[in-house]
């Protein structure tokens, strides 16, 4: 149970590390398409992978006693990247607009 906590925490972070990098790079570039699509993938990748995760840690969660206040913890540092991942999209979709 430790290994899939410290699991999740990482990719967690992992998620929002690499999303904000994408997101300053775009900025930098200049709304670049070929970030667009990379972004775009990576979006699809990290919200099935931090879904399972999630999925995971709700389920054991539920069914383990001992690890059910880490395992909270950890779901919920998990939703915290959904607020982000929306205001990243914000910025994109304003960002690109103010360019047209």
């Amino acid at each position: 149970m430790k290994n899939l906590l410290l699991f999740s925490k990482i990719i967690t972070a992992l998620s929002f590390i690499i999303g904000t990098c994408l997101l300053s790079l775009f900025l930098y570039f200049n709304s670049s398409t070929r970030l667009v699509t990379i972004g775009f993938f990576y979006v699809i990748i990290a919200f099935i992978l931090n879904s399972v995760l999630f999925t995971v840690n709700f389920i054991g969660m539920v069914s383990n006693k001992i690890y059910r206040l880490e395992l909270l913890k950890t779901c919920g540092i998990q939703l915290i990247n959904i607020p982000v991942a929306f205001f990243y999209f914000y910025i994109i979709i304003e960002f690109t607009s103010a360019r047209l």
